[in-house]
């Protein structure tokens, strides 16, 4: 597997884990849970969301995971 592929999948999963700690926390908006810890919450996922966008803006100075093309083609390096 080559490093575009690995990151592309870790980006993938990433986005999965994301979207299901998004519907956990809606489930969380609609239960009986204490208004600071939804808060506290709340601010925790948004938090993370803004970090994973940063993560992924960076990664594609190394790598253009939308560029489905190069999948089993290495990259050559910056370094």
């Amino acid at each position: 597997m080559t490093t575009l592929e690995i990151i592309s999948r870790l980006c993938a999963v990433t986005e999965t884990l994301s979207e299901i700690v998004k519907k956990q926390q809606e489930t969380i908006e609609r239960s009986k849970v204490e208004e600071e810890v939804k808060e506290e919450l709340r601010r925790m996922v948004n938090e993370t969301d803004r970090e994973l966008d940063v993560i992924e803006y960076h990664m594609r100075r190394h790598c253009d995971t939308d560029d489905v093309g190069a999948f089993g083609k290495e990259q050559p390096s910056d370094d």
